[in-house]
């Protein structure tokens, strides 16, 4: 009988003496292990990313109000049965589990940018929007006072952190200016001319100025344009615009406890808003990553299935070159199971070489990934640490299915093997 460590000891013997023909099937499984774990860590980095993005812009608790809209072909339009108002925001916040409704208010006049970054003239049209400082107050420093300026001073402001990036990658990248950060623009301050813009200029006895200071960056305030007190933007609404109702574009509003989500945003829904959560938005990610997931788990698994056909038929290869082998093996006691377990190992051998060869190429692949992508990519804001998750689920699944598949394509020519009448082969010479 031919124990485990003397099967081990042999099966290294035999693959030593076909050292080509073992690399090139080990080669084999490497790839498909290499190729499934590589893209696997990608969707895990990937969705690892997006999910903190989702957390750190809008918390499980917070949901997003909007009017409901509705689509005819290309053309999207607002129901005018879910206008968001005061009264609107008063019957939001008596509804059970509310914690608090923090409006957002959109300037109802054309607004341009004017302001200096490194010597040179910065000149854009803009949307303004209000906000309320509990909005940011986690994302802005508690000193800045925002929410305390005044029409008539310096107004502090906040803008997009995707904002920054567009600037780094589009006008700067252009002008071939340093990259913005928010610590950078901390402080920098800006004219705003409200009433007017490039394509609707407005009388100059009507333009109204503003100076405003740049506080900080979220990724909560509107993509285009620069957020203020809301109050203030309210007020120019009424000065400017005659609004005589504030009018919202978006609500955010935060459930007192996560469990509270559900009923809230069923009870905003039943008066005819459109609603989205952190959560939501989270599960729409999760099933997404799932399909992609999918796709590269079967890509991966049919390069190591190709990798398994050739591994068995090298093997039945090696069955017929091994014939008398076999056959004095079967002569002196080893059974039908000892050859059968020879094969076996053998094959799972290559797998377990090949399955350790393919981890460390998709590490060494995702490591050079990283790196090349940190040169081409500029220095944004947004960009996650690494585009890759090699967690050890992900990792032990390779190094599983490596093994499995080889193991398989073995089964045939070991049953074969295991078969062979020892006095036929002897015999036939």
């Amino acid at each position: 009988m031919i124990g485990p460590v003397r099967a081990i000891r042999r099966s290294f013997h035999n693959l030593g003496r076909h050292r080509a023909r073992a690399f090139l099937l080990a080669g084999g499984v490497a790839i498909g292990v290499a190729m499934l774990v590589f893209l696997l860590a990608f969707v895990a980095g990937t969705r690892r990313a997006l999910l903190d993005r989702v957390v750190s812009s809008l918390p499980i608790t917070h949901l997003t109000v909007v009017p409901r809209s509705f689509s005819l072909s290309v053309i999207k339009f607002d129901s005018p049965f879910s206008s968001l108002d005061p009264d609107a925001v008063r019957r939001i916040e008596v509804l059970e589990g509310v914690e608090r409704v923090m409006p957002m208010a959109a300037l109802k006049l054309p607004a341009q940018l004017r302001a200096r970054f490194f010597g040179q003239g910065f000149v854009t049209d803009t949307g303004v929007f209000g906000i309320d400082t509990e909005l940011v107050a986690d994302q802005i420093p508690a000193e800045s006072g925002f929410g305390t300026g005044d029409a008539g001073g310096v107004i502090p402001a906040v803008i997009s952190e995707d904002l920054i990036d567009m600037y780094n990658t589009g006008f700067a990248k252009t002008n071939d200016l340093p990259q913005l950060t928010p610590e950078i623009l901390a402080g920098q301050q800006a004219m705003l001319f409200l009433g007017t813009s490039s394509f609707r200029p407005g009388a100059e006895e009507r333009v109204r100025t503003a100076s405003i200071s740049l506080i900080g960056a979220s990724d909560r305030v509107p993509l285009v344009g620069v957020s203020l007190p809301r109050e203030i933007v309210e007020r120019w609404n009424r000065e400017m615009a005659g609004e005589t109702t504030p009018q919202y574009f978006q609500l955010t509003v935060v459930a007192a406890r996560a469990q509270d989500v559900e009923d809230v945003a069923a009870g905003i829904e039943s008066m005819g808003y459109d609603v989205t959560s952190g959560r939501e938005i989270a599960q729409r990610i999760r099933t997404l990553t799932r399909v992609l997931q999918a796709a590269f788990g079967l890509i991966g698994l049919v390069v190591l299935g190709v990798a398994g056909v050739g591994i068995g038929n090298a093997l039945l290869l090696s069955v017929m070159e091994r014939r008398h082998e076999i056959g004095i093996f079967r002569s002196v006691g080893a059974s039908r199971g000892d050859i059968r377990l020879l094969f076996l190992f053998e094959a799972a051998l290559i797998g377990l070489g090949g399955a350790l060869a393919g981890v460390g190429l998709a590490a060494a692949a995702a490591y050079a990934a990283d790196l090349a992508l940190d040169r081409v990519l500029p220095d944004l804001l947004l960009l996650p640490e690494s585009f890759f998750s090699l967690s050890w689920p992900i990792l032990a699944l390779g190094l599983s299915l490596g093994l499995l598949v080889s193991i398989l394509a073995a089964v045939p020519p070991a049953h074969r093997a295991a078969r062979m009448d020892p006095a036929r082969i002897l015999t036939s010479g």
